[in-house]
């Protein structure tokens, strides 16, 4: 029995849906609308530029698309037909974890039947769906890598950063959104261009503040406190309080006051560094026992005895450690405890709680 025969309404909802995706250049999500049974009704559901589509159907669009999408795929010789399009575009909103038909639409880009800027509009829509596909994100940077081939557009790559945060937003530990971000800023230090990591710097504090149990941002925050620290030009857009950091950190301890070394031996990137640990500081008294926020912690301890690897520092970062652990030790006591225990074994640094 032909697949028609078993659902005679699915090429009239994917052409619908295609007219949508073809008509409205500011559509920007879809999702499944939970409904059981039909309603006698066209199940594709369209308001205020948000595509939808109802559960009682999606099966047997699925089997409709997948099989002609299949059959096409196998032939020898391969030709768009009007089909083709609408099929993939369906194909795709439902389940965008098939790399074959991503390919296809590779092809037709290729060939001139879809415009790259159409591309990622509709990639946008699809991840609004499924905010942690790889497949989208891979599919993405390979318009950007190979058609369009411009990343000097501060414009394009804000874009592109924000596209990112937005999904990691909406998915919990989205290390395929950091990643994507983080391509982002790799191509703008490629082109000299400095100022985007300083915005994402500035841009992701909040997001960290808004989701401490997430560590995936955290990570992403590490990649570019490397850039930073590595790179002095990536400081000049950058606000930071170094000398304020670096009186704090060699005064942690009113008891164990330093002598702090010249101002010319050190350069903005420990105060970058400082900044971020005491911000780690503020989180983890106000968001009490949550890992991430002392992996992080270990993270920046790690960074600035690599940075310099100076006695004075040592003893500095002793002190304040100290003070913390002691601050935190009644409401972290565990987390205190695998902080005092690595400080130990991977910096050398000992210290006894109070």
């Amino acid at each position: 029995m032909d697949l028609d025969d078993n659902f005679p309404a699915a090429k009239r909802i994917i052409t619908e849906i295609q007219n949508i995706v073809n008509s409205d250049s500011k559509l920007k999500e879809f999702d499944l609308v939970i409904q059981p049974e039909s309603q006698n009704k066209s199940p594709v559901i369209y308001v205020d530029h948000c595509l939808g589509l109802e559960s009682w159907c999606v099966r047997h669009v699925y089997e409709y698309v997948y099989q002609r999408l299949i059959s096409i795929r196998k032939r020898l010789k391969r030709q768009v037909s009007n089909d083709t399009i609408p099929l993939l575009t369906s194909a795709l909103l439902i389940n965008p974890e098939v790399l074959t038909f991503w390919n296809m639409r590779r092809e037709l880009i290729l060939d001139g039947c879809l415009k790259p800027d159409d591309e990622l509009q509709f990639s946008a829509v699809v991840l609004s769906f499924k905010p942690k596909c790889a497949e989208i994100f891979t599919y993405r940077r390979w318009i950007f890598f190979n058609i369009l081939k411009d990343f000097s557009s501060n414009h394009v790559i804000l874009n592109e950063l924000t596209i990112g945060l937005t999904a990691a937003a909406g998915y919990p530990s989205n290390y395929n959104a950091w990643n994507h971000c983080y391509w982002f800023i790799q191509k703008s230090l490629e082109q000299e261009n400095y100022s985007l990591i300083s915005h994402q710097w500035e841009q992701t504090k909040t997001w960290c503040s808004e989701h401490v149990s997430d560590h995936s941002c955290m990570q992403y925050r590490q990649r570019l406190l490397k850039c930073l620290v590595a790179n002095k030009k990536c400081l000049q857009h950058l606000e930071c309080c170094t000398s304020k950091s670096l009186m704090r950190f060699f005064n942690s301890d009113e008891r164990h006051k330093l002598m702090r070394p010249s101002e010319d031996y050190f350069d903005e990137a420990i105060g970058v560094a400082l900044d971020e640990l005491y911000f780690n500081e503020d989180l983890i008294v106000m968001y009490q026992n949550h890992e991430s926020l002392w992996n992080h912690r270990r993270f920046l301890c790690y960074l600035i005895v690599d940075i310099y690897n100076i006695d004075c520092i040592k003893e500095a970062l002793m002190n304040n450690e100290r003070r913390v652990s002691t601050k935190l030790s009644r409401s972290n006591e565990l987390y205190v405890k695998k902080h005092v225990l690595w400080l130990q074994t991977a910096l050398c640094i000992p210290i006894k709680l109070l």
